[in-house]
């Protein structure tokens, strides 16, 4: 069976081929525009940027550290001499006035103390006499040497004299009893201190600062105080009066005791009280600064990205800057005027898949 086409049907066939090249093609070129707009969209947006204002303010860094109100003037309390506690006459919290009796050492001891002193010197002179009258069996060495242990037993029967005298221990200036070792019964010797007398009215603060800190702490720096007794509104101003040279360790742990004056004084504080310090070891007033995290480093140089609007497009500029004091909010200072504040820096970066 054969099948004949007219030329009328081939003409026909051909002009719907043409047609559905045409719209084929159409199609094709259509679609090709509208991935190449996606595509050239999809590039202007594959990254995406978080900013930040450049702001400006002022910045602080601190030290921050715990410590405990202290009085300024402390005075220990010993006797001079050992002996046992006949009585303690205050207490820890016990006002007291210059002049005032605190302890006594038992005396009961003396008159025996006393003629045993007095019999030694005695027997040492009568020994002396002896040596005198017989010099041809004693030497001249011997004679001094005799001499020499009459003026030690004479020394002893003064202490003896003086530890009566001393058995009382007295307040040598007005304040409060902050500290107390010792009790009736006990004994104590020469030198140890018993009691501490302090000034209540003359307070200060007190705390140890890690000996990684300590480098960047010196007097006359401020310090920002609050305390736990006290509502954490109330801020009080001081500055560093004084560091101890030596350190002290606690569990392992290197420190340096720091003594702040309270420039502000309320008379609620009381001693022992737990205070919390923000010591300001650099600041800097009305400056420019971005966060930290926009800080990029180059080559040993540090800048920042600036997102720019330009013609509606976005722009990055990179600014090469000085940087001061990182601040203890998480912001450094820029110095110079390389930038404005109010610009948009970049702080984190989006690269779209």
């Amino acid at each position: 069976m054969k099948l004949w086409i007219s030329k009328k049907n081939k003409i026909i066939y051909s002009k719907s081929m043409k047609k559905k090249k045409i719209i084929i093609w159409t199609v094709v070129l259509a679609f090709l525009a509208l991935g190449g707009y996606m595509l050239a969209t999809s590039k202007d947006e594959s990254t995406t940027y978080t900013t930040e204002s450049v702001s400006r303010g002022d910045l602080a860094q601190t030290v921050s550290v715990t410590g405990e109100v202290v009085s300024s003037d402390e005075t220990e309390l010993s006797f001079p001499l050992t002996g046992r506690i006949e009585s303690v006459l205050a207490d820890v919290g016990d006002r007291v006035v210059k002049g005032q009796k605190l302890a006594t050492i038992d005396r009961s001891t003396f008159p025996q103390q006393l003629r045993q002193a007095e019999l030694d010197i005695k027997i040492q002179k009568e020994n002396l006499s002896n040596m005198e009258r017989n010099k041809g069996t004693y030497s001249k060495d011997q004679r001094d040497a005799q001499k020499a242990t009459i003026k030690k037993t004479q020394s002893a029967y003064e202490s003896v004299l003086r530890q009566n005298r001393d058995n009382s221990l007295y307040a040598p200036v007005s304040g409060m009893v902050i500290q107390r070792s010792v009790d009736q019964g006990e004994t104590v010797i020469a030198g140890k201190t018993i009691l501490v007398i302090a000034n209540p009215d003359d307070l200060l603060l007190e705390s140890n600062v890690p000996e990684v800190d300590i480098i960047g702490i010196s007097k006359g720096q401020k310090a920002l105080t609050t305390f736990d007794a006290l509502s954490e509104d109330e801020l009080f101003m001081g500055r560093i009066s004084d560091i101890d040279p030596a350190a002290t360790v606690i569990q392992d742990v290197v420190y340096y005791r720091v003594k702040i004056h309270i420039e502000n004084f309320d008379q609620r504080l009381k001693m022992g009280m737990t205070c919390n310090n923000d010591i300001i070891t650099a600041e800097a007033r009305d400056t420019l600064m971005v966060p930290q995290r926009a800080v990029k480093k180059e080559n040993g140089k540090r800048y920042v990205e600036i997102l720019r609007e330009k013609d509606k497009k976005q722009e990055v500029e990179k600014v090469y800057v000085e940087t001061g004091i990182s601040g203890d909010n998480g912001m450094v200072e820029i110095k110079g005027n390389l930038l404005k504040e109010g610009e948009k820096v970049i702080t984190f970066t989006k690269e779209k898949k």
